[in-house]
């Protein structure tokens, strides 16, 4: 490999502002822009973000045309951000002898002053038609004698304009290739299930940054409350097996019996401590048998709070630039809301859902492209759409999770991985249980209602009409499989762990929830061999071919 040494450099201060309106005005929600430490709105137009360079045509190779990128980073935010070809001369250090610095000797316009564009534009009624990030993400420059040819990431497009910014034909339809079966043929999102949970212990602050590192879009945190109403990311309430607490004889006298979703856990919950006193707990390997490497960490990280997952996110951010969603899970609300006790006896009564919405607000992270709300429940979704968020002002993308819909896993009591517990409970009489939550359903809904019995064509339909933006099914439900007799050691270790087969019947729940405006965001896939299964011609199927077999039939 050949060695690439860097022999000058500028560099062009982030707070450099050229002639034009004023910017960052919106952030997509009517509010300005607010990010790295910079508010809106801004004076003038910032020239930083740039997304393509070509020598400035009748330079001799020290000046340059930078192209803007769209703005302030995507399509709802940028509606004020014009789009440019900035002409600027670097004073290199190191090549030139000079001081770093850079000249931003002005700037392209560019513009459809002749309504060529054939969809609204921001400034479509006005005469100059004045191109924003909100119309196209231009990505990649090519000048010529007299032409200036743009890439746009929006159509995709292929634009000409005269080396004045005019645009001079309709833009050119570019293929996306290859097609992709997604709700809008867009890339699917990578999620970071608990964290990079294969390589460290799950809901932890270093298991979301390594989850990140390794090419995550969005990190999943689940939530669960303190004692004092602190959202903190644990995948159950019950702490015992992944924290160190049944080791600490301080909390000896809080393990105690409680009956969650129907099902009875003996253990330590995190609504019976405080957040200082789960601060001074260590997470632990959840299932040390399957990610015995994880042990290794046992006793290293915290718990953290999703005030601290925002926070790690902007870090990133900061840090490089990339910026990365959070997709949180509300555990259990209607046991938090109304069912649950603390050790005490007295009633919970901690609205998660509540708390989620006024921590986002907080800390300043309700960019809807950033966040997707998912619940295994309906009527903390349904609470969510229709009065937490429009009582805060935000609108963010909610995902109604699916567990299993064969009806395989329930229990004596109406919980279970088959049913969303929030049906039976408002089923049940009890005084705080409201059953008219289903009344606009379009199947009937009562105290037996599963996952099986909403898994059809018109309840996503519904879905996507009232207050979902995704659904979230377990993967077994639309790819069946079967049982096997024996296992079967795929990996040749000489452990047989594969289970069971894909019998080669795909269910049409992608297409039905794509029907209904829905993406797909199916859980979950691990590199662990108990947890992978055989194709149907016998083979082992490898985490690489799942991923492929997913993606080939639309997941988003």
């Amino acid at each position: 490999m050949e060695n690439i040494k860097l022999v000058g450099f500028a560099s062009l201060p982030a707070d450099t502002f050229a002639e034009g309106p004023q910017s960052g005005a919106d952030n997509g929600n009517g509010e300005p822009i607010s990010r790295n430490g910079r508010t809106g709105p801004f004076d003038e137009q910032p020239v930083q973000g740039f997304s393509g360079v070509q020598f400035a045509p009748g330079s001799e190779g020290d000046t340059y045309w930078f192209l803007s990128d769209n703005g302030f980073g995507n399509i709802r935010n940028s509606s004020d951000y014009l789009l440019r070809v900035y002409q600027v001369d670097p004073d290199f250090v190191g090549t030139e002898d000079g001081d770093g610095s850079v000249d931003v000797q002005g700037f392209v316009q560019l513009s459809d002053p002749n309504n060529l564009i054939p969809f609204e534009i921001i400034n479509e009624d006005s005469s100059e038609r004045l191109l924003t990030g909100s119309d196209f993400d231009i990505e990649s420059i090519v000048v010529t004698e007299d032409q200036i040819w743009i890439g746009d990431e929006f159509g995709p497009y292929l634009l000409e304009f005269d080396l004045e910014g005019v645009l001079q034909q309709a833009p050119i339809v570019t293929p996306n290739i290859p097609t992709l079966n997604t709700l809008n043929g867009q890339d699917p999102i990578v999620i970071g299930h608990r964290g990079a949970s294969g390589s460290r212990p799950e809901h932890t602050l270093e298991a979301y940054k390594l989850a990140i590192e390794q090419g995550a879009d969005f990190i999943e945190p689940d939530l669960v409350p303190t004692k004092d109403g602190v959202l903190v990311a644990r995948h159950e309430n019950e702490i015992s097996g992944t924290t160190d607490v049944a080791d600490r004889p301080e909390f000896a006298d809080r393990q105690t019996t409680k009956i969650i979703d129907g099902d009875e856990f003996t253990g330590w919950f995190t609504e019976d401590f405080t957040l200082a006193e789960l601060k001074t707990l260590r997470a632990t390997e959840r299932i040390p048998g399957t990610r015995p490497l994880n042990t290794a960490f046992d006793g290293d990280f915290e718990v953290p709070t999703l005030e601290e997952v925002i926070d790690l996110v902007k870090e990133v951010e900061a840090e490089t630039g990339k910026q990365i969603g959070i997709y949180p899970e509300t555990k259990h609300p209607t046991f938090f809301a109304k069912e649950g006790t603390f050790i005490d006896g007295t009633p919970i009564d901690i609205k998660t859902s509540e708390i989620l919405i006024d921590t986002l607000v907080e800390n300043d992270f309700t960019d809807p492209d950033r966040i997707f709300i998912q619940s295994f429940e309906i009527e903390n979704l349904l609470r969510l759409q229709n009065i937490f968020m429009p009582a805060a002002g935000v609108d963010l993308p909610l995902v109604q999770l699916y567990g299993d819909t064969s009806d395989s896993f329930i229990n004596d009591n109406g919980g279970g991985f088959s049913v969303p517990y929030d049906i039976p409970y408002n089923f049940s009489g009890a005084a705080n249980a409201d059953p008219s939550v289903y009344a606009d359903f379009p199947v009937e809904v009562d105290g037996e209602t599963t996952y099986a019995d909403l898994d059809s064509a018109e309840v996503l339909e519904y879905l996507g009409e009232t207050y979902a933006e995704g659904a979230g099914p377990w993967k077994n439900n639309f790819l069946l499989r079967e049982s096997l007799d024996e296992p079967v050691d795929g990996n040749g270790d000489g452990v047989a762990e594969i289970t069971t087969q894909l019998t080669g019947e795909v269910l049409p729940f992608i297409e039905d929830a794509h029907a209904a405006g829905l993406q797909v965001h199916p859980y979950t896939l691990r590199n662990e061999e108990n947890f992978l299964t055989l194709n149907p011609d016998g083979t082992p199927q490898t985490p690489e071919d799942e991923v492929e077999q997913l993606i080939e039939l639309g997941v988003d």
